[in-house]
Order: C-alpha cells, then structure tokens, then sequence
C-alpha cells in the first residue's frame, strides 16, 4: 500500500472512531435518563387472557367437536381463572347467571345451545367450581354519519354502508377487494382440517391477530374520506366498542384476580392492545397456552 493509500486510510479510521465517539457522547445521557424513567408497570392488580373464538354453531354439538372442546378446556384451566368474562351485556347478569346457577344443579341442559357462553363459558366456570360468569360487552350505537345506514331491521346496514361507497368512490374502495378475498378464501382452507381446539389455537396467534387488524385497516376505512368520513366513523365505532369492553372488564377486576375474556377472535387484537396500555392489568399471552395443544 502507497504512502497516499496510508494516509486515506488512516483519515477513514480517525473518522470512523470521530463519529463513534460523538454517537455515544450523544446517546449516553439518553439512556441514563431512560434507565431512571419512571412507568406505571407497578400498578398492576391483576392478569388477564383474551380468549378469541369463532361465534359456536350447531357443528359444535357433535361428538367429535364436544371432545375438542373438552381439550381446550383442559388446556384453559392451566390458566387457573378468578373470573371468566363472556361476551354478553352486563344488563344480562341476573338473568344469566340464574341460568348458569340451575346448569350447576342439572336444572337447566345446555345439551342443545350451541353459542359459546353456554358451551365454552358454562362449562369452564363449573369445572372451576366458579360461583358466578361476568358479562362485558357493549353494543356501542352507530351514531352520526352511521345513522344513514340504518335499517328496518339493523342499526347498521353494510349492504347500505357498500352500496354509498360504491356509488361514491367505487376504485378508492375497491383498491384492496380482490386481495382481500383472495387471502380470506385461502387461510379458510388452511383450517379446513383443524378440529376446534387446534382452530381456536390458530386463531389466538400472533400471525393470525396481526392479519385481523390488518383487514380491519383496509377496507371499510376507506369510504367518505373527507366527505362524510363513514368509513372512518365505522372504524372508530369499532376502536368505540372495544374500549368500552375494556372499561368493563376494569370495573370487574380486583386485586389479584386472574380474569379470562372469552371473545370473537377479531376483538382479540385490539382487546389485547388496550389491555396491554391499562396499568392496571397484566397481559397474559393466550398462545402460550394453547399452541402446544
């Protein structure tokens, strides 16, 4: 190497350690105050899953489906819950409860209710020996630029709510349609094969979660921008509802308790966004628990 190279060479060097040392001048006093910074972490009461589940059909009374379930239940009690919070109204509480109180003393059969609070919800809280369920959902109204969709028979009409979108900006909306199915369509074949407790495992994973916020993200958000921001309303009504179901479940929660929500799985991401902001709560992962089933 010639003395011009050296000298190049030896400059290069000077800068690279030049900069190294004005990098961690700079960044030191940053993280010295970040290793004093003060969070909220120790507040936590309690800890809390969210269980995400399709909405139960008659095909969950089968045989086959009642031992799956059987084994997800198993794999949920691992979990050892305080309360188990189900996807109801809270002015349902006396009501469901009385029923979940004649299920305990063979009273009442829920052999032939398919919905989840009955089969998942019911039977978890007996085998835990649990004296009452809880209820946290809320019906969040479609107000303002939602009111419009309205119809004879539904607060909100999406057949209404396509219908303006593709009158009013059909190439807008329609951008991500064609992926939007096409991807449905092939995770719905992936689980074709997947009895119930491997189907709601697969449900509860992170890959899945992310593919569910995303869709939430892609569509209907696009309509009425800057006109009357429907599109985005329906999502904030969404965003509206889950905080809400949040808000219940603090309510619910005292120390040292270890809730568990049962849910449709497409509340589970945002539900664990929210939980996950509340000091108050300790975020469990449902995935763990399930994904060696």
């Amino acid at each position: 190497m010639n003395k011009k190279s050296c000298f190049f060479l030896s400059i290069s060097l000077m800068l690279v350690i030049y900069s190294g040392e004005c990098l961690s001048q700079t960044t030191e006093p940053l993280e010295r105050t970040l290793e004093k910074w003060q969070d909220y972490n120790d507040l936590a009461i309690c800890e809390v899953m969210v269980l995400g589940t399709f909405h139960f059909d008659e095909d969950i009374l089968d045989p086959d489906s009642q031992r799956a379930l059987l084994k997800l239940i198993e794999a949920l009690e691992r979990y050892q819950p305080s309360k188990i919070l189900l996807e109801w109204e809270p002015a349902r509480f006396e009501s469901t409860n009385r029923q979940y109180h004649d299920y305990i003393a063979d009273s009442f059969s829920i052999d032939s209710l398919s919905n989840e609070v009955y089969q998942l919800g019911f039977r978890m809280a007996k085998q835990l020996s649990h004296e009452k369920v809880y209820l946290f959902d809320d019906q969040t109204e479609y107000i303002g630029s939602l009111e419009q969709f309205a119809s004879e028979n539904d607060p909100f009409s999406f057949d209404l709510f396509t219908e303006y979108a593709r009158k009013e900006d059909q190439d807008f909306f329609d951008q991500h349609e064609d992926p939007l199915i096409d991807i449905y369509h092939a995770n719905q074949q992936l689980m074709a094969g997947l009895d119930i407790h491997q189907h709601i495992a697969l449900l509860n994973s992170p890959v899945v979660q992310e593919v569910n916020a995303q869709r939430m993200h892609m569509y209907e958000v696009r309509v009425g921008i800057q006109k009357n921001w429907s599109g985005p309303d329906w999502l904030g009504r969404w965003y509206r509802r889950n905080v809400r179901m949040m808000a219940n479940a603090l309510k619910l929660a005292e120390e040292g308790d270890k809730l568990l929500i049962i849910v449709g799985d497409n509340h589970k991401w945002t539900l664990d966004m929210l939980f996950s902001h509340t000091p108050d709560f300790q975020l469990v992962s449902s995935w763990d628990y399930l994904k060696g089933l």
